[in-house]
């Protein structure tokens, strides 16, 4: 009895000690207060490579009470480190090594890239983002209208990072918002993308004592072919690329009314959009659905908003408008040779025996024999408390003088 005690005991004695094996944690961890975030990646073209530029949060500048912030705050709380390489990666390990961090991009959610790196290509971009492994490819894409880093010299003043604002331009959907993953499958197809653009203009803000400065927006998109700018759409264009593509929310639109011809002006709802390819012997026709809400935000004009036909009509000329936008946005895609709206992949989808037989001649043909016919349906559904438009009624009669 003894013995199978004894051997009972040094059983359970075994299997503690395995159990805390497991807490011993990885070999090959960093601790968090040892790394260095990134956020956003800021990356130009120069006569050598390439020049990268990472801003980083720094821990030791937050406000105290938030997460990880200790002492005052004494400046700003975050920097940028700009290095050159002949590739992304030699640069970005230049960087590293001036560094007492690790780097880690496991928090980046920007790439800003330079108008010339963009025109070289972004190629070299692609194959980092999906070499990188802890790189997320929900990261989004911005191209500055000269060079990235210029973005850096922006004035701070609603946000903390410049990081958040540009990604509420894309979660507001101001712009179009393309991610490293749209990309690297639009690469699949032959590398034709479209990627929103920023601007950079200078103004006197009275926030900071009206000294002129830097302030940055958005703009159009960047037409991308075969991973090389190759032309821009302006902001009017871009929101007709927006339209096609179901990302149009949350956005003011203008029509005249039929009686009087004065401005009405609605609030677009999100909208839904779906492709599909139809073929006809040697003809290929895409046609695009779209379906969205709109709500009257304001009205100039005296036409009686009770009158179901009058809304009617209001609802066609607002489908005829956002036509007219999507139509000038597949112009310029084809007037390029770039399917930038991927309907090599909706062709795939449908008919993949086809697409397998136009593969090698695709753009030609996207450029001279594919349809584009656009279908929207418009539904005005909130027109507001008030019926008719607010008008100051006189409380006496006029009187000459």
């Amino acid at each position: 009895m003894s013995t199978i005690r004894h051997w009972r005991t040094a059983a359970l004695f075994f299997v503690a000690v395995l159990a805390f094996c497991g807490l011993t944690g990885c070999w090959s961890s960093v601790e968090l207060n040892n790394r260095s975030f990134v956020r956003i990646i800021f990356l130009d073209k120069v006569k050598d490579g390439v020049e990268i530029t990472l801003s980083f949060p720094l821990p030791n500048r937050l406000i105290p009470g938030q997460s990880g912030g200790t002492g005052e705050l004494t400046g700003k709380p975050y920097t940028s480190i700009t290095k050159t390489g002949h590739d992304i990666g030699e640069a970005y390990r230049f960087i590293q090594s001036d560094l007492s961090r690790t780097i880690t991009f496991g928090q980046t959610s920007v790439v800003v890239i330079g108008k010339e790196l963009a025109k070289a290509g972004i190629s070299q971009i692609l194959e980092f983002i999906s070499r990188e492994p802890r790189f997320h490819i929900n990261t989004n894409l911005f191209i500055a209208p000269g060079k990235a880093k210029e973005v850096t010299t922006i004035p701070i003043i609603f946000e903390r990072f410049p990081v958040d604002i540009l990604l509420a331009y894309g979660n507001q959907l101001v712009t179009i918002d393309t991610t490293a993953k749209d990309c690297l499958v639009a690469s699949y197809y032959g590398g034709d993308m479209i990627i929103p653009m920023l601007k950079i203009e200078t103004k006197a803000i009275p926030s900071e004592k009206n000294e002129v400065q830097n302030w940055l927006g958005t703009d159009g998109a960047a037409i991308f072919k075969q991973g090389k700018l190759v032309h821009i759409l302006t902001t009017y264009e871009m929101r007709g690329a927006m339209w096609i593509l179901g990302k149009m929310r949350d956005a003011e639109i203008s029509v005249n009314a039929p009686t009087d011809g004065k401005p009405l002006d609605f609030m677009i709802n999100q909208s839904h959009s779906k492709i599909k390819p139809v073929i006809a012997g040697d003809q290929i026709t895409m046609h695009i659905h779209c379906k969205a809400d709109a709500s009257l935000i304001s009205s100039q004009s005296t036409l009686p908003l009770q009158d179901p036909e009058q809304i009617k009509k209001l609802e066609r000329s607002l489908e005829e408008l956002i036509k007219i936008r999507m139509t000038k946005a597949v112009e310029r895609s084809q007037h390029a040779g770039a399917d930038v709206f991927q309907f090599s992949s909706y062709l795939d989808w449908y008919a993949p025996s086809v697409w397998k037989e136009v593969a090698p001649r695709w753009r030609k043909m996207y450029r001279e024999n594919v349809k584009v016919i656009p279908h929207v349906k418009i539904t005005v559904k909130r027109l507001g408390t008030n019926k008719n438009p607010v008008h100051i009624h006189p409380t006496e009669p006029s009187t000459g003088g």
